[in-house]
Parts: C-alpha cells; sequence; structure tokens
C-alpha cells in the first residue's frame, strides 16, 4: 500500500539581524561667546538583511522536496515574515550558538519555523532544533543544506557517507535520501503530527 503523502506548512522568517556599537562623538556647543566640543555617547546600528524572498525560496522548495518526495513528504511554503532582530553576540554571521540563543524567538507554533539569515557560519550552512521545530539557513546555503535541516526536523541524524544528505557537511545537490531514512521520516514525529502514517517497512 503506497504511503499518502504529508504536508508539512512552513513559515518563513527573512531576518535582519541589527547590530548596535557605542561610540563617543563630539560635537559644538555655544556657551555664551565661546563654542566648545562637548562629547556625547551615540548608538549606530547596522543591519544585515537576509537578501531571499518568497519567489526564490520557492524554487529552493522545489528542490528540497524532489529528495522528500521519495518518503512522500512534501514541505510547503505558508508564509514570509520580515523581521528584526538583534544579532547575538553581536555578529554578522549567524553560528550554532547564535542560532541557539534566536531559535527561542521563534518556536514551531502549528507550521515549522524557518529563519533565513545572510550568513550562517559552519560547515552545514544552517542549523535546526528539532524539539523546537525550527531551523535556519544562511543566504548562499545551497539547497541540499536546507533539505538536510529538514531532515533534522524529521528526526534524522548525521550520517558518514558524503554521498548521504545527513552527511555532517555540505552534500551535493541532489543527493537522495536512504531507505532507512526514507522509514525513519516517515515515522517521525513532525509527519506523525500533520496526519502521516508510517510506511509498511517502519512498522
Amino acid at each position: 500500500m503506497e504511503s499518502e503523502v504529508v504536508i508539512i506548512p512552513v513559515d518563513a522568517h527573512l531576518l535582519t539581524l541589527t547590530i548596535s556599537t557605542p561610540q563617543i562623538v563630539e560635537r559644538p556647543v555655544r556657551v555664551g561667546r565661546e563654542t566648545r566640543m562637548q562629547r556625547e555617547r551615540i548608538q549606530r546600528t547596522r543591519e544585515i538583511q537576509t537578501q531571499r524572498s518568497a519567489a526564490s525560496l520557492i524554487l529552493s522548495f522545489m528542490e528540497v522536496n524532489k529528495i522528500f518526495g521519495a518518503a512522500d513528504i512534501e514541505f510547503r511554503l505558508r508564509k514570509t515574515t520580515s523581521e528584526s532582530v538583534e544579532a547575538p553576540k553581536g555578529s554578522e554571521a549567524l553560528d550554532d550558538d547564535g542560532f541557539y540563543m534566536l531559535a527561542s524567538g521563534f518556536p514551531m507554533n502549528k507550521d515549522v519555523s524557518l529563519l533565513l539569515v545572510r550568513r550562517f557560519a559552519g560547515s552545514e550552512g544552517g542549523a535546526s532544533i528539532e524539539k523546537l521545530g525550527v531551523c535556519a539557513v544562511g543566504d548562499s546555503s545551497p539547497d541540499t543544506a536546507l533539505a538536510h535541516e529538514f531532515g533534522h526536523l524529521l528526526g534524522l541524524e548525521h550520517q558518514g557517507d558524503i554521498r548521504d544528505l545527513m552527511n555532517p557537511g555540505l552534500s551535493a545537490p541532489g543527493t537522495p535520501l536512504t531507505s532507512r531514512e526514507i522509514t525513519a521520516a516517515r515515522a517521525s514525529r513532525l509527519v506523525q503530527q500533520f496526519g502521516g502514517r508510517p510506511s509498511e517497512g517502519s512498522r
């Protein structure tokens, strides 16, 4: 018996990381007939905005779903929002620690949460927290990186083979799921939440 296709809705958050830096500036102030220089402390803010858009994400999801189609799983972009957040540790690039700091503010509600940032520092190009249903990738992260992080949300663990999507590094484009990963994904908590039934091999 064939498995039914399980639709997993995703909310994408297009993030602008704001970095505030204190600076001391001097400005002239008139005191009577004299002009004196007065020092002031100000905050200068820089914004590091993702370049991704809903249109580019739809194309990425098409590539991701070519991989997960083997497990009859489809990730579907439900909505995108643009938001500004303070950059963790004042860094332009989000790393694993910074992601963990941000993730609690974007937990999965009804849909999986996907955070998009300009740059993600790390060999995988992203990160995920299965129990929160949230993951993140950078602008330059390939579609396989997004698929990899969705794989973690489906409970898939790292595998050592470079030809495996769940290799702890960037996989080649179009890297397929193994039969074991298909079975595990179909049996995952996320798939069950959205109405899926385990495949015959996982019963």
